[in-house]
């Protein structure tokens, strides 16, 4: 899931007054609720802020997806719907930056603010504590590395390692306290009985061709 983390409220509600007192709220039941960020409880509690400094939420809503532009679509203009958000001086997001984006695509005669700093993409242990496992680069590695990212679990982001950093299996460039991402690929490879794997000389990551915007259709 798509981690994300609350920006300081002052600094939203200074965005949201350059912009107007008409506030739509829009929450999202998916990530953003599991990360307690944009859920039904925030945006009540968010409203609740809002309405307390002066503003007027004309519309407030948690869409099942708002990074679904379908979704957005289906949910905000409906008629009576519409005719609240179309009131509105200012939408401001309670999603991820893909949510708060969706928005901006959906309805670009407003301006969107968004509530939420985007993080990682993570594996949930429990509500509050995340690992971050993916970074999204575009060339998924798991199949050669035991299903352990390299990418988001070294530090340094090495294609080949470990490097000479490591003591006790522990990694350097975070002080000793988090397990070294090769060493963790190399005990899971070895598991599998796949250490060819490991010995494998991988080429440098191309960054500047990971980090285009991308489109991606599925047939």
């Amino acid at each position: 899931m798509i981690i994300t983390t609350k920006k300081d409220y002052e600094t939203v509600k200074q965005f949201l007054t350059s912009y107007g007192n008409n506030v739509a709220v829009v929450g999202c039941a998916s990530c953003a609720a599991l990360s307690g960020t944009g859920g039904e409880p925030e945006v009540k509690e968010m409203v609740e802020k809002l309405t307390a400094d002066g503003f007027n939420v004309v519309h407030s809503a948690v869409l099942d997806e708002v990074c679904d532009n379908r979704v957005v679509k289906k949910e905000l203009f409906r008629p009576e719907t519409k005719e609240l958000v179309d009131q509105a001086d200012v939408i401001l997001s309670m999603a991820c930056g893909v949510g708060g984006q969706s928005l901006v695509t959906m309805i670009p005669n407003k301006p969107t603010v968004v509530s939420n700093d985007t993080q990682f993409i993570g594996m949930t242990e429990r509500i509050g504590r995340w690992y971050e496992k993916c970074r999204a680069c575009g060339d998924c590695l798991l199949n050669e590395t035991g299903g352990v990212c390299p990418i988001a679990t070294c530090a340094k982001g090495l294609m080949n390692g470990p490097c000479g950093g490591v003591v006790d299996g522990k990694c350097e460039a975070r002080h000793y306290e988090d397990d070294c991402g090769w060493i963790m690929i190399y005990k899971q490879l070895k598991a599998l009985n796949r250490l060819d794997l490991f010995e494998k000389i991988r080429a440098p990551r191309a960054w500047t061709e990971s980090g285009r915007q991308r489109s991606v259709l599925l047939r």
